[in-house]
């Protein structure tokens, strides 16, 4: 059985809806209108400017800060407003921060105090009692405060009781806008606001999220997923509410539900771009990676087969100069020294394209990303003369084609801002797989990178890292610190998620583009 109302002294209070970042007045309900002496629309129209009857905005400021900096769920304190006569009369509040998508809202519960005060507000004298017409209504009134229909949601009072029955004392009348049901209707059976919530998940999240409520008297936060059968169709909604226990009675909740389902719908319409947005720039990567291939492999064909003919011809020419030169004349040897130095310069572009075409598509990593990590580090060493140490356990580890050329990338990229920027006489590589994760770990021994080079708008090597190895659904992470060195750690799944589109992308292209 519920307990009357007068046992709610927050029956009693006024409430007040306002715009939590400018103080705007969104809403006051009868008993709010009744205590300022002004009307909704005037209440909405002049709060909250200080040389006007209204709030005392530099008191809100000051207390809601806590709510803010998310030190408290719920502010209590003293205050004063005025009315429109003038009359000033100290108010006792409770605050509360409801924040949703793109908006904050501060929620006010405040009781007029007057006839608990003697002194002096503003220079009037208050002597314990409250001005004829001015209060809240008495305890007697059969309603509770009511929420007019244009406010932003459905707010409500909750009570699990001791004995474990539930009852909803109010509710307002956006009740019906909200979840198409009648105020009464709701409050005879506040079950059917259970019943409206998608089964397993979200309604499950709902009791876990209203017993930790009450178990904790901390805020009650939930948003889920409500069907509404009028409409066919699914609403998302956003419930937070404030809790108290009473002796007696139970755990009373004081909150609002607002719809958000067109800011869900804007998350899910941005989270699917996101992931087609990463599906093409994987594409485009992968493409990219084998037309490099087509024209390592054009450059190496065409071009070195070219190159090869004319040193073939030149040896020729060397030879057959050298014999008609026999007598010694000038011209022969001329001959012979201009055919030596085109010589020359073929083997030099002929080595420049076997460089090239190592850049575009190694030919080691046919062999694996073992045996192209060992290559790789071996190259390094010797040209610039650091020691490159590899540990990796494994022989060989088995992945997608597109998938190790990308961790090939990450690898030299690497590499590469050591030979720039580290200053080092030592780089380290540890390469595993263990647990479904590929690991690649290179270290050096440098100057270390600090946290503003890191977040330079023009580091696009380190910003190719980090997207190369978020389109493999891995984590790529840089750290280190002055004179510490630095660590660049990939780690990768080293099988594709369950219908994950960009790895299903990559594979499908990798083997269309085999022979």
């Amino acid at each position: 059985m519920s307990p009357p109302i007068s046992r709610f002294s927050h029956l009693d209070a006024a409430v007040y809806l306002l715009d939590a970042d400018t103080l705007r007045c969104e809403y006051a309900n009868v008993a709010a209108q009744r205590d300022l002496q002004y009307s909704m629309a005037e209440l909405c129209e002049l709060m909250p400017r200080d040389d006007i009857p209204g709030f005392a905005a530099e008191s809100l400021w000051s207390m809601q800060s806590p709510l803010h900096a998310g030190e408290k769920q719920e502010v209590k304190g003293k205050t004063y407003f005025r009315r429109k006569d003038g009359t000033i009369f100290p108010v006792a509040v409770r605050l509360h921060l409801w924040q949703g998508a793109g908006k904050s809202l501060l929620i006010i519960l405040a009781n007029d105090i007057t006839r608990h005060f003697t002194g002096e507000i503003g220079g009037q004298v208050v002597q314990g009692k409250r001005p004829e017409g001015s209060g809240q209504a008495g305890r007697g009134e059969a309603y509770p405060p009511a929420v007019i229909s244009n406010a932003p949601g459905m707010v409500f009072q909750y009570v699990l009781h001791e004995d474990g029955n539930h009852s909803m004392p109010f509710v307002s009348d956006q009740c019906v806008n909200l979840l198409d049901i009648a105020v009464k209707e709701l409050q005879a059976n506040p079950a059917l606001l259970l019943d409206l919530v998608l089964p397993d998940e979200d309604r499950e999240s709902l009791r876990q999220s209203r017993a930790h409520s009450a178990a904790s008297l901390t805020t009650w936060n939930w948003e889920g997923r409500l069907w509404i059968e009028s409409y066919r169709d699914t609403k998302w909604v956003s419930l937070r509410a404030s809790p108290r226990r009473e002796p007696g009675v139970g755990v009373i909740w004081e909150g609002i539900i607002i719809n958000v389902t067109q800011s869900r719908r804007r998350e899910t319409e941005l989270k699917e771009s996101h992931e087609r947005l990463k599906e093409v720039s994987s594409h485009v990567m992968a493409v990219r990676e084998h037309e490099r291939i087509r024209i390592a492999r054009e450059i190496h064909d065409d071009l070195g087969g070219n190159l090869t003919a004319i040193k073939i011809d030149l040896d020729w020419l060397a030879r057959h100069a050298g014999e008609g030169s026999s007598d010694g004349s000038k011209e022969g040897a001329a001959l012979q020294a201009k055919v030596r130095t085109v010589s020359h310069m073929v083997d030099r572009t002929m080595h420049s394209i076997q460089r090239i075409c190592r850049d575009l598509r190694p030919g080691i990593m046919d062999f694996g990303i073992v045996a192209a990590i060992e290559w790789e580090s071996g190259e390094f060493a010797k040209r610039l003369g650091i020691p490159c140490e590899v540990v990796c356990a494994e022989q060989d580890i088995d992945l997608e084609p597109d998938i190790a050329v990308a961790v090939f990338r990450i690898f030299q990229e690497a590499l590469t801002n050591i030979s720039k920027h580290a200053h080092a006489s030592c780089v380290w590589v540890n390469l595993h797989a263990a647990q479904g994760q590929l690991e690649l770990e290179v270290r050096d021994n440098g100057c270390g990178i600090m946290l503003p080079d890191r977040m330079k708008l023009d580091s696009f090597g380190i910003r190719g890292m980090i997207e190369r190895a978020r389109l493999l659904d891995g984590k790529l992470t840089v750290g280190g610190g002055q004179k510490q060195g630095t660590t660049v750690l990939l780690s990768i799944p080293l099988v594709p998620e369950p219908g994950d589109p960009v790895a299903e992308s990559v594979i499908l292209l990798s083997k269309a583009r085999q022979p």
